[in-house]
């Protein structure tokens, strides 16, 4: 691993932790904000009120911050799977915050999803390539996504499981911030060699996109299934933004059959640890209930 990604997959690690802190903050207050009713704007406005929130933004925008200067000088297809270390700092701040022990089932099953997420990107080849992405395929891109955003967001009103709802708003921000951080791995090395760049309509359409997905978000984190929830958004912001580079920006796909096979066995490692995941919240409701 030459110098310069090293230093890109520590920003990553190191961002993945503040996004975690920063997020596990902004939990509690979400819940408590969607509690007292009065609609969308109120919930919002709530939110921006309360100095804890604000300080898990902060949190969250330094982590942001450092996954732009790794995607700046790493391949998106290295730089997401490190960022999958999230999910274990999220657990764990999030059972320190609520004063308690980390639940087995909860750490075991974010557990999988870190290793099977990190197996399924890490068999996507590595070469280095540059990404470029013209504006009206830039475009179209952030249109359909935010096409995929609306109906996962839809599909969260219509179940009635919190663990569905929490599923379905994860999905929804990941992918959505998935997408955003490829194009912002298009504008980050186009600014490396002209901070000009970044005076471009491509990066409104990504202030438009993690906009969009931070609403998802907050939604989410409401549902009382924290892991869960960022479990999802964990999976599904780096398969986008992988997939992106690979569909879209031109990056390799896997070339030999131990490579696909690895990923297919990653990807069930993941949906195991969902499943766990699932079934410790159902489990910690129905000890509420009874």
């Amino acid at each position: 691993m030459s110098t310069v990604l090293a230093f890109a997959v520590a920003m990553a690690v190191t961002g993945a932790m503040f996004i975690a802190v920063g997020s596990a903050l902004q939990e509690r207050v979400a819940v408590r904000s969607w509690t007292l009713g009065g609609g969308q704007l109120r919930f919002f406005l709530r939110l921006v009120k309360q100095p804890r929130w604000l300080l898990g933004a902060a949190f969250a925008g330094a982590g942001v911050a450092l996954h732009v200067v790794a995607l700046s000088f790493g391949p998106v297809s290295i730089i997401q799977p490190s960022g999958t270390t999230g999910l274990l700092f999220a657990v764990i701040t999030k059972a320190v915050l609520d004063r308690r022990r980390i639940r087995l089932p909860e750490l075991a099953g974010s557990m999988a999803i870190v290793v099977g997420l990190g197996g399924l990107l890490l068999a996507l080849p590595h070469t280095p390539k540059d990404p470029v992405l013209s504006l009206p395929p830039a475009l179209l891109l952030t249109v359909v996504t935010l096409g995929l955003n609306a109906a996962a967001m839809a599909v969260s009103w219509l179940v009635v499981s919190g663990s569905a709802k929490a599923i379905a708003l994860g999905l929804a921000a990941g992918v959505t911030f998935g997408v955003g951080s490829a194009l912002v791995g298009v504008v980050g090395h186009r600014a490396v060699a002209d901070p000009a760049a970044v005076l471009d309509w491509l990066t409104l359409a990504i202030v438009v996109l993690l906009s969009i997905g931070g609403i998802a978000q907050q939604h989410a984190y409401r549902m009382r299934r924290f892991a869960l929830a960022f479990a999802m958004l964990e999976i599904s912001d780096p398969v986008a933004a992988s997939s992106v580079g690979v569909l879209v920006l031109g990056e390799p796909m896997p070339e030999t059959a131990l490579r696909t096979a690895s990923m297919g066995l990653s990807a069930a490692v993941i949906v195991v640890g969902v499943v766990v995941l699932v079934r410790s919240y159902a489990a910690v409701n129905v000890a509420e209930k009874s």
